[in-house]
C-alpha cells in the first residue's frame, strides 16, 4: 500500500511532510535568502501508543547546501555528495536525473513540466514514487500538492525526500 506524504504548504523548501492522518513526519526548513544559504530536512519519529503528539521527537536528517558558482552539496547519513555528480542527467536534453541508491539499484526522476515520478531506471520502468502537484482552487478543486511512495521505495524514503525536494526546487525554477 502506497505511502502519502501530503505538503502543508505550497513551498517545497519551506514545508512539513505529513502523513494520512496529518502527523508530520519530515520538516523542511530554508532561510528566506537562498543564495548560499541551506535547506535542513528533519526526520520526526513517529510516538508510541503511549506518547502524546508532541513528545516526538526529531533528528536531522539532511541538508542541502545551495551553491550557483559551485556545485550544491547534499550531506545525508554524515556523507557528503555533490548534486551533480550523484543525480547524473539523463534522457532528453537532460532534463531526467539517475542515481543509484544504498540498495545498489539505479533509479530515475523523470521530470516534466507539471509533474515528477521515480521509477526503477531498467526496462521495467517500475513507478517508486509519483509526485501530485496541488491545486490553488481555481479551476478544479483546491489540492494540498503530495508524494505518494509506493511499497518498492519505503525502504529509502529519506534519500526519495532528500533527492525530491532538491529536483523538485529545480524544476520550479526552471519553469520561471
Amino acid at each position: 500500500m502506497p505511502k502519502l506524504f501530503v505538503f502543508s504548504n505550497a513551498s517545497v523548501l519551506r514545508t512539513t511532510l505529513l502523513d494520512e492522518q496529518d502527523h508530520p513526519i519530515y520538516k523542511i526548513h530554508t532561510p528566506k535568502k537562498l543564495l548560499h544559504s541551506t535547506t535542513t530536512i528533519t526526520r520526526y519519529s513517529r510516538p508510541s501508543s503511549q506518547e502524546a503528539e508532541s513528545e516526538r521527537d526529531e533528528e536531522e536528517m539532511a541538508r542541502i547546501h545551495w551553491r550557483y558558482i559551485q556545485h550544491s552539496r547534499l550531506v545525508l547519513e554524515g556523507k557528503i555528495f555533490t548534486m551533480s555528480n550523484m543525480l547524473e542527467r539523463t534522457g532528453f536534453c537532460g532534463r531526467d536525473r539517475k542515481f543509484t541508491a544504498p540498495d545498489g539499484l539505479e533509479y530515475k526522476w523523470v521530470m516534466r513540466r507539471h509533474s515528477m515520478k521515480l521509477v526503477l531506471n531498467d526496462t521495467s520502468d517500475t513507478v517508486v514514487v509519483k509526485f501530485h502537484e496541488g491545486s490553488p482552487g481555481f479551476f478544479s478543486p483546491k489540492r494540498r500538492s503530495y508524494l505518494e511512495i509506493f511499497p518498492n521505495g519505503q525502504h529509502m524514503i529519506d534519500i526519495i525526500v532528500s533527492t525530491f525536494v532538491y529536483l523538485e526546487w529545480k524544476r520550479r525554477e526552471s519553469r520561471r
